[in-house]
């Protein structure tokens, strides 16, 4: 049973080239920022990738919540 990882990043080249490389192994998730992200977090994840430097909800943003 796959592990599911929830990544977190404005970049969407870095979300795509790690989306890309995981997804063989790993559940992958992407979100553009913290707002999206805990909008997906009524899912468990196993493991969160999260950029702290963010516009927006930021990733620390993302933690208080």
């Amino acid at each position: 049973m796959k592990k599911d990882i929830l990544i977190v990043d404005d970049d969407s080249d870095i979300l795509e080239l790690l989306s890309f490389h995981l997804s063989n192994d790993y559940n992958v998730v992407c979100a553009s920022d913290g707002s999206e992200a805990l909008v997906k977090l009524n899912s468990n994840f196993d493991l969160i990738i999260l950029d702290v430097m963010m516009p927006g909800k930021n990733g620390l943003e993302f933690i208080k919540d």
